[in-house]
């Protein structure tokens, strides 16, 4: 804990103690939890953000979006939207959001919906499609106004819950108790190589209740940039490139060009950034020569600009380092209920 932020602990305290509150009354049941009849499988955090959600969100579709009805019910954090708006194929990152708008482009079959209260936006998508068999809620563990029927809690191997403190001291949203709350707990972002003897030392610290679960998983890039057109990784060993990302942590997609020995320099933005044409605009005159790549989120919001350099992405997905084919059960198991 840095010194600035020990010397916010007096704000931590107070808000331990309102969160403490808030999560006793539901636990007393004085506080009600909204229930459904479709099974709702949320996926969240104890911290404030960076873990992963979004691929996870995309591998729960990826396996089964063809062989059951799915949806997404997302916030759309930083969205110029309220209330609940479902999208189409007018819709954009700005109207629903950065992440549910991706998942909109890449899974047609998904119906993706917005809405900052969770209950309406279940509601409301039942409305909308009757034959839904799961929707997916995207960070909503401290939403508990609603009942889940499985819940997923997601925390990243160099930065875990166990480990951290309450806002403003540290990154989490509620004391790190709050994962007795969970079904299954994945550690994400773990090295590819990482040791059955580190994985058990893991265990240990979170301490599982009898209840949950605990996965390991690691990001795996795809080693041919999309974009306007394609373009293979090792092509870029001989090029001037930048690396432009707004997203909450970039340390991924650094180390990943840094391993295959890319040159590169790199522009950061604060997490969501929308980006503006004076934006893209300054960037491009400052780098006119340049290779652009960012991430397949980023791409998302600045693909409908007009832009003169060649921009790239680097897609992602999540791959499990144990205990794949259980949580492809549990999944199922939670979906047929």
């Amino acid at each position: 804990m840095n010194r600035i932020r020990l010397f916010l602990f007096p704000f931590a305290i107070l808000y331990t103690l309102i969160t403490s509150l808030r999560n006793s009354l539901f636990n007393l049941k004085i506080l009600k939890s909204h229930k459904f009849e479709i099974p709702l499988i949320g996926i969240g955090n104890l911290s404030s953000g960076g873990t992963g959600k979004t691929p996870m969100a995309e591998y729960i579709f990826k396996l089964f979006s063809n062989e059951f009805k799915l949806a997404l019910l997302s916030r759309g954090f930083k969205r110029s939207s309220n209330g609940y708006i479902k999208a189409n194929d007018s819709s954009n990152s700005n109207e629903i959001g950065d992440e549910p708008f991706q998942i909109f482009s890449k899974f047609k079959d998904v119906d993706v919906a917005v809405d900052e209260n969770r209950v309406r936006g279940v509601t409301n998508l039942l409305k909308d499609n009757a034959s839904l068999h799961s929707i997916v809620l995207d960070d909503c563990f401290q939403h508990r106004n609603i009942s889940l029927q499985l819940n997923i809690l997601l925390t990243t191997f160099k930065s875990p819950f166990y480990r951290d403190f309450v806002l403003p001291c540290g990154d989490l949203r509620e004391l790190k108790s709050g994962y007795k709350r969970a079904d299954l707990v994945v550690i994400t972002k773990c090295p590819n190589d990482l040791s059955k003897k580190v994985m058990e030392e893991i265990r240990r610290e979170v301490s599982l209740k009898s209840h949950q679960k605990l996965f390991f998983t690691s990001i795996k890039y795809n080693n041919c940039l999309s974009g306007e057109s394609e373009m293979k990784i090792s092509d870029l060993n001989n090029l001037k490139v930048l690396l432009v990302t707004g997203i909450a942590n970039d340390n991924e997609i650094v180390n990943y060009l840094k391993s295959k020995n890319i040159q590169f320099d790199k522009i950061s933005f604060s997490d969501h950034y929308n980006y503006s044409l004076k934006d893209i605009q300054k960037i491009e005159l400052e780098h006119s020569d340049r290779i652009i790549i960012t991430t397949e989120k980023d791409y998302q919001k600045i693909k409908l600009i007009n832009k003169k350099n060649k921009w790239y992405y680097l897609q992602i997905e999540i791959t499990f380092l144990d205990n794949q084919f259980l949580f492809k059960k549990i999944i199922r198991d939670t979906i047929i209920k």
